[in-house]
């Protein structure tokens, strides 16, 4: 079991997520990230502020509270638009934090003697699915992505496997699908799905296409039981995809309200949807349903309403 966990990361949706189940597990936990984002309001949680790309901050919070797991939860997102959105605007800054800070992070880990490490990557290493065979594809489909996004998380999940080879870390990537819930902080590409919350709150009616293609989509709660389980292992896999629910914008919408009036419109689908016998083959399983994500958002956004 994992003792001490430091989240880099910790201020953003799954960071904080995972630091708020890992303390109600006992387990003591550090979160690592730039000042003024904090999602897991809990002071039994040590806080240290610094950008994972200055080695020395790192550096002094990997030394001073010891941790014996890393989650790697961060990305470049300044904005607040959505990670693939921002990526695609400034493609230099997305590879120098989703892979290049994260590269440094792995030295940091090897020279402070923190072995496991756990990167919270995602499906978008994938192609389009027509470019896959198979209706859903595992661990052994060829990443190709077309999206600045999808090029940074597969460029550091190179770096992991080089951190692997070369530092002798243990290293595991868990290619995440979309993750909802309440203190999702951004829409970007979920922007028609943050529309329709929305008008439920207010009991508007909203009349508009989406698309039909169906998506893979986990609650932040399962996102994170299955990254703290992770950091409790050791060895391999070295890559495992998560799909945990399926699902679609007009399926949403029948679930939320009546006065949501949405068309599903066919179009090819950016991305397959995957396999993750392999993750549930270890012991972990979607807890929550589709109902409860909608629920829980909805119920934090009348409160904050």
């Amino acid at each position: 079991m994992t003792q001490r966990l430091l989240v880099i990361g910790g201020g953003g949706f799954v960071g904080s997520r995972v630091l708020r189940a890992a303390v109600a597990q006992g387990i003591a936990c550090a979160s690592f990230g730039p000042a003024g984002r904090d999602l897991a309001a809990d002071q039994a949680i040590t806080r240290f502020t610094g950008d994972a790309e200055e080695s020395g901050a790192l550096a002094a919070a990997l030394a001073a509270f010891r941790p014996d797991a890393v989650v790697w939860a961060a990305g470049y997102n300044p904005t607040g638009d959505g990670l693939a959105r921002t990526a695609e605007v400034d493609v230099a800054r997305a590879v120098a934090v989703n892979a290049g800070a994260f590269a440094a992070t792995l030295a940091a880990c090897g020279q402070a003697g923190v072995t496991r490490v756990v990167q919270c990557g995602s499906t978008v290493v994938y192609g389009p699915a027509a470019d896959y065979a198979a209706t859903r594809v595992d661990e052994s489909a060829p990443p190709a992505p077309r999206t600045s996004y999808g090029l940074t998380k597969l460029m550091a999940e190179q770096a992991g496997q080089w951190a692997v080879d070369a530092l002798g870390l243990d290293v595991v990537t868990l290619r995440l699908p979309l993750v909802f819930g309440p203190g999702r902080w951004y829409a970007g590409a979920a922007g028609a799905y943050a529309r329709m919350l929305r008008a439920t709150v207010d009991g508007t009616e909203l009349h508009e296409e989406v698309s039909s293609v169906a998506f893979d989509v986990v609650h932040g709660d399962d996102a994170a039981a299955a990254i703290l389980m992770l950091a409790a292992r050791r060895g391999p896999p070295r890559v495992l995809n998560m799909a945990g629910l399926t699902t679609s914008l007009p399926e949403i919408a029948a679930a939320l309200s009546p006065k949501l009036r949405v068309v599903g419109v066919s179009a090819p689908a950016a991305f397959p949807l995957v396999e993750d016998a392999t993750l549930r083959a270890l012991g972990w399983m979607p807890q929550r349903s589709l109902r409860d994500i909608l629920d829980d958002t909805l119920a934090e956004m009348r409160r904050g309403a």
